[in-house]
């Protein structure tokens, strides 16, 4: 059911975000979340945007903001983990130029 994917979905990317020791201050209600990212990785959304297809919001400089479709499966959840994780790794192993 709807709902239940959607509770799923919800649980899912805030821990999944919380576990990701770049992530600070993860927080939000429902399908809204909203993270801070370091400095460091402030090409995150743009990166997320070019290489992975995925379109987050921009609440401040350093802020990502989620508003994902209530159509929200639970693998395009798994996806956008996978793709931010990726992205991370790509920030973190990439020497600033």
């Amino acid at each position: 059911t709807a709902p239940a994917v959607q509770e799923f979905a919800e649980k899912y990317l805030k821990d999944e975000l919380q576990s990701i020791p770049q992530m600070k201050n993860v927080r939000g209600r429902g399908l809204m979340i909203g993270f801070d990212v370091p400095e460091e990785l402030k090409d995150l959304k743009k990166n997320l945007l070019w290489n992975q297809k995925v379109f987050t919001g921009e609440a401040k400089p350093n802020v990502i903001r989620l508003l994902p479709s209530l159509a929200l499966k639970k693998r395009d959840a798994e996806q956008f983990i996978d793709s931010i994780k990726e992205e991370i790794q790509n920030l973190v192993s990439t020497p600033a130029s």
